[in-house]
């Protein structure tokens, strides 16, 4: 039987997803943000318990209808979820936590409920380029290392505590959305809300020599 868990998303409100700026405008990148976030929430609808992490000013209506409280911060990502994780360590540790990034569109639930069933004190669930997609925290003493190549820190954290680490590898897990070429697993392997809007901008599949790619769009201003 799975521990009760509360799920934090930290979602970036402003300024978001820059390296996609060659193909996409600063008003088509954050739609694509919002479009993704939804997506997320929507893979993790059988928690019960999700939390938003944004900064101060994101419209709570944005998510209203997806069963999400909204949580503000001006702290930097990973003084913001530690914050969170003392809050549920000083309430007597109720909940497991689990962090899972805003920009992975192609998450199912499925992933999120294998990630629940894999064991350690801390589960960690690698993003492309060294970063960290998912983590479950179980033991109360890990809290997070959001910056340069953090699933290195992390794994390095939970050693020198001495907690049992476990691993959920999952493609869809794993493929968080930064670049322009990342776009074309969107049109691949999703059937949300983030696909529908990159149709929407006219972003369509073209078969290549061996290799699917994307046409060519200008961005919007």
């Amino acid at each position: 039987m799975l521990r009760p868990v509360q799920c934090v998303v930290p979602f970036k409100s402003s300024g978001c997803k820059t390296r996609l700026s060659p193909v996409l405008s600063g008003e088509q990148r954050w739609l694509l943000a919002v479009a993704m976030l939804r997506d997320v929430l929507r893979a993790l609808r059988s928690i019960g318990m999700v939390t938003v992490l944004a900064r101060p000013g994101m419209s709570g209506d944005l998510i209203a209808d997806l069963n999400a409280s909204l949580r503000f911060s001006e702290l930097e990502l990973g003084d913001a979820l530690n914050e969170f994780i003392d809050e549920n360590a000083a309430s007597g540790w109720p909940y497991d936590v689990l962090i899972v990034m805003a920009d992975l569109p192609l998450l199912r639930e499925e992933d999120v409920l294998g990630m629940l069933r894999s064991p350690g004190g801390v589960v960690l669930a690698p993003g492309r380029g060294g970063g960290t997609n998912m983590i479950l925290i179980r033991d109360r003493r890990f809290r997070t290392m959001y910056r340069g190549m953090s699933f290195a820190r992390h794994l390095r954290e939970a050693e020198e505590l001495g907690i049992e680490t476990g691993y959920y590898y999952s493609y869809r897990a794993g493929c968080d959305i930064d670049e322009p070429g990342d776009l074309i697993e969107i049109m691949l392997h999703s059937n949300g809300e983030a696909r529908a809007l990159l149709e929407s901008f006219g972003l369509r599949i073209i078969e290549g020599e061996g290799r699917a790619r994307l046409n060519q769009i200008q961005a919007d201003g």
